[in-house]
């Protein structure tokens, strides 16, 4: 069924993003704990997702989620985990959304659905569609970021590195 409030569906896939990338940076942790680091990287993820997304479009969106590792199946980083939760999610909202067909279950083949076999097909066939797309995708991941941005980090490490920088300052 297709969401009934869209603001509150951006923010809940958003959220929900942000927490999965949350998760999967624990578990790459050396410490069990997310650092500062960590956080910066999940943050930065999505803020050049944004980016890519806002200033080239969906198109070039999906292919820079690609190159950055979203297709990998076992990623070694938080910044291809994040890439691959971004992809995950971005299929997820537009099938939610009534965008792609409940029947799709692949969101290796967004790409192929965002642009279709010819130009007839495709959820961007039509150009108020694709930028409604974009729209929609780009305000799912502004709630992510902001989540991102309060995720909580370890403190004690963030005081022990801040130490250790003080010390080679010395």
């Amino acid at each position: 069924m297709v969401g009934q409030n869209l603001e509150r569906d951006c923010a809940h896939f958003g959220f929900t993003l942000t927490e999965k990338a949350g998760e999967l940076a624990l578990k790459l942790s050396e410490r069990g704990k997310l650092s500062k680091s960590d956080k910066a990287k999940i943050v930065n993820t999505i803020t050049k997702a944004i980016g890519v997304l806002s200033t080239d479009g969906p198109f070039a969106y999906i292919v820079w989620l690609e190159y950055r590792g979203s297709l990998k199946p076992a990623a070694n980083s938080i910044e291809e985990n994040t890439t691959r939760i971004i992809h995950e999610s971005s299929f997820e909202f537009l099938k939610h959304e009534d965008f792609i067909g409940k029947d799709v279950n692949d969101y290796k083949k967004l790409r192929d659905i965002l642009i279709g076999q010819d130009e007839t097909t495709g959820i961007c066939k039509d150009i108020y569609q694709m930028f409604f797309v974009k729209s929609v995708i780009e305000k799912m991941l502004t709630y992510a970021l902001y989540k991102a941005k309060s995720l909580q980090v370890d403190e004690q490490h963030v005081a022990e590195s801040d130490m250790a920088q003080e010390v080679r300052e010395e």
